[in-house]
């Protein structure tokens, strides 16, 4: 009898213990489990996969190199321009902290890789909040991104995707305060301005894309919050100067900084190696592509980007056409073609740039129709099949099951396409309209290159947020 009294009163404590647990972490237990089960799942693939250092994962590690090694960092500089910075210096601090702790840098490089994922399911339950999404949309979205086999593969494969996560979740929400604090002038003007500033900087620094993202958003959020202050656009302009500029200085300094190094110690003023390749290469092949059904076909193939419906298609050739290497292969011949006649890399970058504009002029109605067809790849990030990393056999034989794929590839994907234009019926919520607003123009500034499935990836988190939020508003329009 005295027994049972004792299990049953340390059961009961143990009960207490646990409910203070959860509540000093998270008041609601349902969201409480949609964090801790990612978390245990996440921990498990830590210690069960390793990555495969392939491709472009060769040149962050041999460029995570020259942080790392004592003296090097200039070389860095030396023998660029090389890609965006933050990652790299992320693998550097993760073989220092592997150093110093005696393990293999994979170890910390995939526990930061996870933290950034969790830091986007918060900011993207934050965002959730904001709109009165009920906590099973709050909890289903973390739960979901947590476990997105695509977004826990860029976590433990050496690219840069995983990085850029939570940097345009961030903007969405700094945009909301920002917007506030022009409404409500006081200091809390400060933080929203540095912080929607250093979020834009922060995905530049991953993703070179950013640096045409950034002047545009920034343009169209000005625009937006003249237009509902009901102020004339120099009283505006008087009032809210000092917050457009800290977000402005805050972006542009460091940007400016860092290309006036490239600028110096290679002699190009630019943040990464691979803008104007992309830009000539795949504009120009789009330019000697004439409209024909076939390219068009072909070219539609290529949509769904997470899932190969060109394999075994009488259009396998006209995919064939549509590739990185085609793109690649039209900028590298025209480059070899420049350096025989020894013009300096400023005068190749002026030739490219007006190779550029004439390419995107030169056939509209082409450049027009591939250009929806290339943006529209950007809604095709989800795939159970993912690369450059080796899962426990299991695992790797689920994700592999033909359902699964088409149903995460093509499922989520269409899913995400109907979101999208769902939500742009929905732009009377702010909040709303900034994430469309943001997604689109992402969306657009990607279409004009050549998108790979890991580019997409980028858009990931934003196209995760639109669907939570199209769901929250059906939600709540069921219940009236």
């Amino acid at each position: 009898m005295m027994l049972m009294c004792i299990l049953i009163q340390t059961n009961g404590t143990l009960y207490f213990f646990k409910n203070m647990i959860i509540r000093l972490l998270c008041p609601d237990p349902v969201l409480f489990w949609a964090y801790l089960i990612p978390v245990l799942y996440w921990t498990y693939l830590t210690l069960t996969t390793n990555f495969v250092l392939v491709f472009d994962s060769v040149g962050y590690f041999n460029l995570a190199h020259l942080f790392y090694d004592p003296g090097q960092w200039t070389e860095y500089f030396r023998g660029g321009p090389n890609r965006e910075p933050l990652y790299p210096l992320l693998i550097a601090a993760s073989m220092s902290a592997g150093k110093w702790l005696g393990i293999s840098y994979a170890y910390p490089l995939k526990i930061f890789s996870f933290s950034f994922l969790a830091a986007t399911m918060a900011l993207i339950q934050q965002v959730l909040k904001l709109l009165n999404a009920n906590r099973w949309v709050q909890a289903a979205t973390v739960l979901y991104t947590g476990l997105s086999p695509i977004l826990i593969n860029s976590a433990l494969c050496l690219y840069s995707e995983i990085a850029s996560f939570p940097w345009l979740i961030g903007v969405v929400l700094m945009s909301v305060y920002f917007l506030r604090s022009l409404r409500s002038p006081g200091l809390t003007h400060c933080s929203a301005a540095i912080g929607l500033g250093f979020c834009f900087l922060a995905f530049t620094f991953v993703k070179g894309m950013g640096e045409i993202l950034a002047p545009l958003y920034l343009s169209w959020l000005f625009f937006y919050g003249w237009r509902q202050s009901g102020l004339k656009i120099l009283s505006f302009l008087c009032q809210s100067r000092s917050k457009i500029l800290l977000v402005l200085l805050i972006f542009y300094i460091p940007l400016m900084g860092y290309k006036s190094l490239n600028y110096g110690f290679n002699g190009h003023f630019v943040l990464t190696n691979r803008a104007t390749m992309a830009l000539y290469g795949n504009l120009n092949l789009r330019a000697q592509s004439p409209l024909t059904m076939d390219h068009f076909l072909g070219h539609l193939l290529t949509v769904p980007v997470s899932y190969d419906l060109c394999s075994g298609s009488s259009l396998n050739k006209e995919c064939g056409h549509w590739s990185m290497s085609a793109s690649d292969e039209t900028f590298l011949t025209r480059r070899d073609q420049l350096t025989k006649q020894n013009l300096t890399p400023a005068q190749q970058e002026s030739y490219f740039n007006q190779g550029i504009l004439g390419a995107l002029f030169s056939h509209p109605l082409a450049q027009l129709v591939y250009l929806v067809q290339e943006g529209m790849k950007m809604f095709f990030w989800e795939t159970s099949q993912g690369a450059f990393v080796v899962y426990p056999p299991w695992l790797d034989h689920l994700f592999n099951i033909h359902s699964v794929v088409v149903l995460m590839s093509l499922g989520v994907g269409g899913l995400c396409l109907c979101g999208f234009l769902m939500a742009c019926s929905m732009l009377k919520n702010e909040l709303i309209l900034i994430t469309v607003v943001l997604t689109g123009l992402l969306v657009l500034c990607f279409s004009f290159v050549l998108v790979l499935h890991r580019y997409a990836i980028a858009a990931a988190p934003l196209m995760i947020l639109i669907n939570a939020s199209v769901l929250s508003a059906l939600t709540t329009r069921s219940k009236r």
